[in-house]
């Protein structure tokens, strides 16, 4: 194999370790905890959108829902590369249970540059009412780093102004840094995982849209 070869392999295996070490910060992402009751009412699906609570059996999983209108939301590039909906990203999501309880709408959007490996991995949470406080906010800031930082441990935690908006920033031993702002006023939270020199993460939260 030649020496360009080799390189374009490597270079692909650290792509793929990124968008892992990313995915696995939203599979975490699961707030404060278990779901404390498996039969406690949930928003069913339907054609038309979601439909009445309804009581699941013991040991059902409730349903979290996509809503792409929520990509709206983002901006439609950052830095020169195009934000697009990850379909990968929504079914660690939908796999979720604990996000059901907090969620009336996910989506999921990926940014990367294959040349260089600088990615931004976000999911937007429409949330449901009266769902989330202070609390439950560090619950979920706290859940997602592990994750996101499983293999390097979280070595840093910063919060700060970025697009007028309250952020907090999370920083992996490994160098991937977490991104989380709540927007009460638009029941909104805000989460992404981002590696690279790029500071896409940065950069998507300066330009999102609410």
């Amino acid at each position: 194999m030649s020496s360009g070869c080799k390189s374009s392999a490597g270079l692909l295996a650290a792509i793929a370790v990124a968008v892992a070490f990313a995915l696995a910060g939203l599979l975490a992402a699961c707030g404060p905890g278990p779901i404390d009751s498996p039969s406690a009412p949930v928003a069913t699906i339907g054609p038309g959108g979601v439909g009445p609570p309804v009581t699941l059996p013991p040991g059902a999983t409730p349903l979290v829902r996509i809503d792409t209108s929520l990509l709206a939301v983002l901006p439609e590039e950052v830095d020169g590369l195009s934000v697009l909906e990850s379909s990968e990203a929504e079914a660690d999501a939908q796999a979720n249970g604990s996000l059901a309880s907090l969620s009336d709408g996910v989506v999921g959007a990926l940014a990367i540059d294959p040349a260089t490996a600088d990615l931004v991995l976000v999911d937007v949470v429409r949330l449901r009412a009266n769902v989330m406080d202070d609390a439950v906010f560090q619950a979920w800031r706290d859940t997602f780093d592990k994750g996101v930082c499983s293999d390097s441990g979280v070595i840093g935690r910063a919060q700060g102004q970025i697009g007028g908006r309250t952020v907090f920033v999370g920083t992996c031993g490994n160098g991937f840094r977490t991104y989380h702002t709540w927007i009460p006023d638009k029941n909104l939270l805000i989460s992404a995982s981002a590696g690279g020199k790029r500071e896409l993460g940065r950069l998507l939260f300066e330009t999102l849209k609410p």
